[in-house]
């Protein structure tokens, strides 16, 4: 224990003083080199970000698509596909399922064949995927498609996340690390936006573009550095790291660093054992529960719904639109943010926000509901849910949705990042499944009253979590 003491002070302390340093050469660089190399990473990050554009096109594939086949339900083959209430649900839940698969997956062959290898092969079951579902002569056939789907889903994030902490700059990879989650909301514009034009079946053909224009594109991905690091492959990695960070920055210090951060601890999946791992993994773990025990995910998803429910005065599809377009706009301020506050206050400030949102919208149907037949006070307030639920959803996408995800690559060393990154996603997978599985039932047992009471105070909680328990990485080298 003492001997761990020493070696996490001395990284501290290596740490502080690398950064001064990398500080100064910032400082002397030009402007125009600095550019340069910003635009280097920026360019491999969006990349990525295409694969995550696929993703976002899976996960709202079922919205437009359940709705056509109950209208033409012919296949490309000559037969027809009669969904059940339950299959309905499973084209949207086995995403779910299959990314838990996927995650462990991910983790094990991440760590094996590297961060670059292992997206450039994720274009092809995501192409399979879209394929088999827009060739499916069944609704079994059909469901497999899903299912690949949700098995690759859960591989990128464990191999994306991983990739882009590693390949970007300590002081923009906050950014970097959001520029995912822009890509799943853009990717769900996408689908929805051509989804309620075309068929089915032609829908997946389309919605594989951004997945075949990733599989081309990855080719031109540089190997992650400080993977390279790890295996041992020192002199690849510093001439790998000189074309991405340019003249001006100390690279022998990173290489340096790198190897003191992943030397000190067991690595694969024995380096989860580590008292210190564990109590990280616990930390992330927890923010994936406050995160979407807040109402986070249930407000994306059920946006129609809860509108329907809380007598919102435009109809409920326009409404997700325009959800949509906000949600955009929330990440985009989150690109541009969580660099400036730091994941902490950027997560305080959503959760506080989220909290307010929910106290109010709870209070608002209470009273609505308590109400005389003849008091029009609240039909002149109908604006009041809509507003609490688009006010929400900008926010939570400014801390409370990208912070778990960006964390669970952030807070360990590149030595056990692929297995320690794979158990946390695993665990937010359970509980996104379990909350949304609950939504029914609470909605039931609470009111629609008590369950955004129930959002709001866990995002209470989750303001105290973040000032006294979230471990800030802005600006740090992670390892």
């Amino acid at each position: 224990m003492i001997n761990m003491t020493c070696e996490l002070h001395e990284a501290q302390e290596l740490q502080e003083l690398q950064q001064k340093v990398a500080e100064k050469d910032e400082q002397d660089e030009p402007r125009a080199e600095r550019r340069l190399r910003l635009v280097k990473q920026v360019s491999k990050v969006l990349i990525v970000t295409l694969a995550y554009v696929a993703l976002g096109a899976s996960i709202t594939w079922p919205s437009p698509a359940v709705s056509s086949i109950e209208k033409d339900n012919s296949t490309l083959v000559g037969t027809e596909i009669v969904l059940t209430a339950a299959e309905k649900d499973m084209t949207g839940s086995l995403m779910y399922l299959g990314s838990l698969f996927g995650a462990w997956i991910g983790g094990w062959v991440v760590s094996k064949i590297g961060r670059r290898l292992s997206l450039q092969l994720l274009g092809l079951p995501f192409i399979t995927g879209w394929i088999i579902s827009g060739l499916a002569s069944n609704t079994a056939v059909l469901l497999i498609g899903r299912l690949i789907h949700g098995i690759s889903s859960g591989c990128l994030t464990i191999a994306g996340y991983a990739y882009i902490v590693e390949l970007s700059d300590t002081n923009i990879r906050g950014m970097m690390a959001t520029l995912p989650t822009l890509g799943i909301v853009l990717g769900n514009l996408y689908t929805v936006a051509i989804g309620y034009t075309l068929p089915w079946h032609y829908l997946c053909f389309v919605g594989a573009i951004p997945a075949v224009v990733f599989a081309a594109a990855s080719f031109i991905l540089p190997k992650s550095p400080s993977y390279l690091v790890i295996q041992g492959r020192r002199q690849e990695a510093l001439s790998l790291l000189k074309d991405l960070r340019g003249n001006h920055v100390n690279i022998e210090a990173e290489v340096t660093q790198l190897e003191h951060m992943n030397s000190s601890s067991s690595s694969g999946w024995k380096g989860l054992l580590n008292k210190e791992t564990l109590r990280r993994i616990t930390v992330v773990v927890t923010t994936f529960f406050l995160s979407q025990m807040c109402g986070n995910f249930v407000m994306m998803i059920y946006t129609a719904r809860i509108m329907q429910n809380t007598g919102a005065p435009m109809d409920p599809d326009a409404i997700t639109a325009i959800a949509g377009v906000l949600r955009v706009a929330g990440t985009l301020a989150a690109v541009f943010l969580l660099d400036r506050l730091g994941r902490r206050y950027c997560l305080l400030v959503s959760h506080a926000i989220n909290a307010f949102c929910m106290i109010i919208l709870g209070t608002y149907i209470h009273l609505a509901e308590a109400a005389t037949p003849d008091d029009d006070t609240f039909s002149k307030l109908s604006w009041v849910p809509m507003v609490c639920v688009m006010v929400s959803l900008f926010f939570c996408d400014i801390g409370v949705h990208p912070i778990p995800f960006i964390i669970s690559s952030e807070y360990f060393p590149t030595n056990i990042r692929a297995q320690a990154s794979s158990v946390c996603f695993s665990g937010g997978t359970i509980i996104i499944f379990v909350v949304l599985q609950l939504y029914s039932p609470l909605l039931t047992l609470l009111t629609q009253p008590g369950l955004y009471w129930l959002y709001g105070c866990t995002s209470v909680v989750g303001v105290f979590f973040a000032l006294f328990v979230i471990i800030e990485t802005k600006g740090k080298s992670v390892g």
